[in-house]
């Protein structure tokens, strides 16, 4: 029993001396003032149609061809890919269409160059998908939606970014975005 509480003792006091001692002044850090986040300007890739310009396409599409020309887009009217997709029009630039297998219908999607900045823009039922082929041109597709006021509303394998009235669907796999 004495060795106990000779042991309770010795913790007690040191315990005792450890707290006493010079009082340590702490440093005092000012609060620094919170800096809002300014949204970044995303510089639209100039060989790409912007996502403004996709943008006012879908909500004027008399104004469909000339932007097109502006980029030096090739218009296909009617590009059906076989038992996959039709397309009202297709503006295509720096790419090969696909093999042709009957009259209308086209073996695939197109298909890149070497040359240049490969992509096409195509027009479906409701929505207007541009599709690259690298993946700084469709990260710099993505910045643009961002950098456009779209906030993301569904993460997954496509990601769905949204304004309140519009979608935007940035499909990374297939670098493709398509506007609703």
């Amino acid at each position: 029993m004495k060795k106990v509480l000779t042991a309770v003792l010795a913790v007690v006091a040191a315990t005792v001396l450890n707290s006493c001692g010079t009082a340590q002044k702490t440093a005092t850090e000012t609060p620094q003032p919170v800096v809002p986040v300014a949204t970044t300007e995303v510089i639209a890739n100039p060989e790409v149609i912007s996502i403004a310009d996709a943008l006012d396409i879908f909500e004027n599409p008399d104004h469909a061809a000339g932007i097109a020309k502006k980029y030096g887009y090739k218009l296909k009217t009617n590009y059906e890919v076989y038992r996959l997709d039709k397309f009202s029009k297709m503006y295509y630039k720096n790419c090969q269409l696909a093999k042709l297998l009957t009259a209308t219908q086209y073996g695939d999607y197109p298909r890149p160059m070497r040359k240049g900045v490969s992509s096409y823009v195509a027009f479906k039922e409701g929505a207007i998908i541009i599709a690259v082929f690298n993946p700084t041109a469709y990260d710099n597709l993505v910045g643009q939606v961002k950098a456009a006021g779209f906030v993301l509303d569904i993460p997954g394998s496509e990601e769905i970014y949204t304004n309140g009235t519009r979608t935007i669907a940035c499909y990374k796999d297939g670098k493709s975005v398509r506007i609703q």
